[in-house]
């Protein structure tokens, strides 16, 4: 009993460390680094990187190929996510939005994956959700300058605790959930949820819809992840498996990081 509790604990309380830290870490960046770069480093994979480990520890590599292929699927409804959130934080505030997004999520979630997918239809799907979701959230981006405040960093740290439960559930039930449920679930968009009210309610909706707009493009990196891990599984052990998934989802958020830097300097 005492080994089945700390079996729950573990991938609970390292979701919360690491999600608190990416919550905490965005809402400083939006005052040094602006918007953007600060929704560009919200896509690092803050839960799929620690709750695909403690999967690793207890499923086979097709539970797993599945699940990467189904995380992969549930991104474009993340995206989707944020896009709803970009529209109506300049309408509503921040609880509301965040509600009514999570809602618009699940809905989509919860029939994407009853789809059968496989790996190339899956990233193309991203694809295509990626370049209507920038297009439709490139009307409601806002364009204010961001004042120098933040918030008490024990109120995110707080706020950011709720994220633990997620995936301490998925990866203890994960054999009864099923590998599609487990991946959908895993790619939950807890610490958009988080990141999207903090910023929304410290800076104000214009800044807001600029660092979830930015996460839309973000997104991207958490795609490379699922992608590399899926396909890397046939080929190499799985420690190097998730190290290189992880790798190339830091290496990608790097690289939008420095095109976003020279982008800003040629305009």
């Amino acid at each position: 009993m005492e080994l089945s509790i700390g079996l729950m604990l573990v991938p609970m309380l390292t979701r919360v460390i690491v999600a608190a830290f990416i919550v905490i870490l965005v809402a400083k960046l939006v005052v040094t680094l602006g918007p953007s770069m600060a929704g560009l480093i919200a896509g690092l994979p803050v839960g799929l990187g620690p709750g695909f480990y403690f999967l690793m520890l207890e499923s086979d590599t097709s539970f797993l190929y599945e699940t990467a292929l189904y995380s992969l699927v549930a991104l474009s409804a993340t995206q989707v996510f944020l896009l709803a959130y970009l529209i109506l934080a300049k309408f509503f505030k921040p609880l509301s939005c965040a509600l009514v997004s999570v809602v618009i999520w699940i809905l989509l979630a919860s029939s994407l994956y009853q789809v059968n997918f496989n790996l190339l239809q899956a990233v193309f799907f991203f694809g295509f959700s990626t370049i209507v979701t920038r297009f439709v959230g490139s009307f409601f981006v806002g364009k204010e300058l961001v004042d120098k405040k933040s918030e008490n960093d024990l109120i995110l740290f707080l706020r950011a605790v709720v994220g633990g439960i997620i995936i301490s559930v998925v990866t203890v039930f994960a054999s009864r959930l099923g590998a599609h449920l487990s991946g959908v679930l895993l790619a939950f968009p807890i610490a958009y949820i988080l990141i999207s009210f903090n910023i929304h309610k410290v800076f104000g909706k214009s800044i807001v819809t600029g660092v979830v707009y930015s996460a839309i493009f973000g997104t991207i990196s958490l795609a490379v992840f699922c992608v590399a891990f899926a396909i890397l599984l046939q080929m190499v052990p799985l420690l190097y498996v998730l190290i290189l998934s992880l790798f190339g989802s830091v290496f990608v958020t790097a690289l939008m990081l420095i095109l976003d830097t020279k982008v800003k300097r040629q305009h």
